[in-house]
Protein backbone atom coordinates (compact mmCIF):
# COMPACT_ATOMS: atom_id res chain seq x y z
CA UNK A 1 0.00 0.00 0.00
CA UNK A 2 1.35 3.60 -0.68
CA UNK A 3 2.39 5.76 2.21
CA UNK A 4 0.25 8.46 3.30
CA UNK A 5 0.42 11.89 2.12
CA UNK A 6 0.43 14.24 5.49
CA UNK A 7 -2.47 15.88 4.03
CA UNK A 8 -4.21 12.41 4.13
CA UNK A 9 -3.14 11.53 7.44
CA UNK A 10 -4.22 14.37 9.23
CA UNK A 11 -7.34 14.41 7.82
CA UNK A 12 -7.98 10.75 8.38
CA UNK A 13 -6.64 11.13 12.12
CA UNK A 14 -9.30 14.20 12.87
CA UNK A 15 -12.14 11.78 10.98
CA UNK A 16 -11.31 8.81 13.34
CA UNK A 17 -11.30 11.35 16.48
CA UNK A 18 -15.01 12.44 15.77
CA UNK A 19 -16.20 8.67 15.30
CA UNK A 20 -14.34 7.55 18.84
CA UNK A 21 -16.30 10.25 20.23
CA UNK A 22 -19.24 9.59 18.62
CA UNK A 23 -18.61 6.03 19.99
CA UNK A 24 -17.95 7.02 23.30
CA UNK A 25 -21.32 9.06 23.57
CA UNK A 26 -23.18 6.60 21.96
CA UNK A 27 -24.08 8.57 19.46
CA UNK A 28 -26.12 6.69 17.15
CA UNK A 29 -24.13 8.52 14.10
CA UNK A 30 -21.07 6.46 14.71
CA UNK A 31 -21.66 3.96 11.84
CA UNK A 32 -22.33 6.47 9.34
CA UNK A 33 -19.14 8.69 10.69
CA UNK A 34 -16.86 5.50 10.24
CA UNK A 35 -18.24 4.16 6.35
CA UNK A 36 -17.28 7.98 5.74
CA UNK A 37 -13.92 7.95 7.59
CA UNK A 38 -13.52 4.10 5.37
CA UNK A 39 -14.08 5.61 2.21
CA UNK A 40 -11.29 8.30 3.21
CA UNK A 41 -8.94 5.94 4.23
CA UNK A 42 -9.71 3.20 0.80
CA UNK A 43 -6.24 2.17 -0.91
CA UNK A 44 -4.06 4.24 1.97
CA UNK A 45 -1.89 2.03 4.62
CA UNK A 46 -4.82 2.36 7.44
CA UNK A 47 -7.47 1.56 5.13
CA UNK A 48 -8.11 -2.47 6.48
CA UNK A 49 -8.21 -1.52 9.71
CA UNK A 50 -11.00 1.44 9.56
CA UNK A 51 -12.96 -0.50 7.20
CA UNK A 52 -13.13 -3.27 9.78
CA UNK A 53 -14.30 -0.96 12.47
CA UNK A 54 -17.00 0.47 10.33
CA UNK A 55 -18.43 -3.19 9.07
CA UNK A 56 -18.29 -3.58 12.77
CA UNK A 57 -19.88 -0.31 13.57
CA UNK A 58 -22.66 -1.58 11.71
CA UNK A 59 -23.09 -4.50 13.70
CA UNK A 60 -22.93 -2.83 17.40
CA UNK A 61 -26.05 -1.19 18.75
CA UNK A 62 -24.41 2.41 19.12
CA UNK A 63 -26.50 3.41 22.12
CA UNK A 64 -27.06 -0.34 23.70
CA UNK A 65 -26.17 -0.82 26.80
CA UNK A 66 -25.39 -4.45 27.29
CA UNK A 67 -22.23 -6.07 27.47
CA UNK A 68 -22.38 -7.18 24.07
CA UNK A 69 -22.62 -3.73 22.41
CA UNK A 70 -20.02 -2.37 24.91
CA UNK A 71 -17.78 -4.62 23.79
CA UNK A 72 -18.56 -4.16 20.34
CA UNK A 73 -17.69 -0.58 20.69
CA UNK A 74 -14.39 -1.39 22.42
CA UNK A 75 -13.36 -3.16 19.56
CA UNK A 76 -14.58 -0.64 17.35
CA UNK A 77 -12.66 2.20 19.32
CA UNK A 78 -9.53 -0.13 19.25
CA UNK A 79 -9.32 -0.70 15.51
CA UNK A 80 -9.42 3.25 15.05
CA UNK A 81 -6.42 3.85 17.44
CA UNK A 82 -4.63 1.37 15.58
CA UNK A 83 -5.63 3.21 12.09
CA UNK A 84 -4.46 6.25 14.34
CA UNK A 85 -0.99 4.98 15.07
CA UNK A 86 -0.69 3.71 11.91
CA UNK A 87 -1.67 7.08 10.53
CA UNK A 88 0.70 9.01 12.99
CA UNK A 89 3.79 6.50 11.97
CA UNK A 90 3.83 7.16 8.64
CA UNK A 91 4.08 10.86 9.60
CA UNK A 92 6.67 9.92 11.94
CA UNK A 93 8.55 8.07 9.58
CA UNK A 94 9.05 10.98 6.81
CA UNK A 95 10.98 13.26 9.67
CA UNK A 96 11.19 16.91 9.84
CA UNK A 97 10.30 18.89 7.18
Amino acid sequence: MDRLSATDAVRLCTALAQCEIALVRRDPVAPALLSQAARHAEGLTPGALVGAAAALARTVAAGGDGPQQRAGRKVVQALCRAAVHQAEASLLARGPG
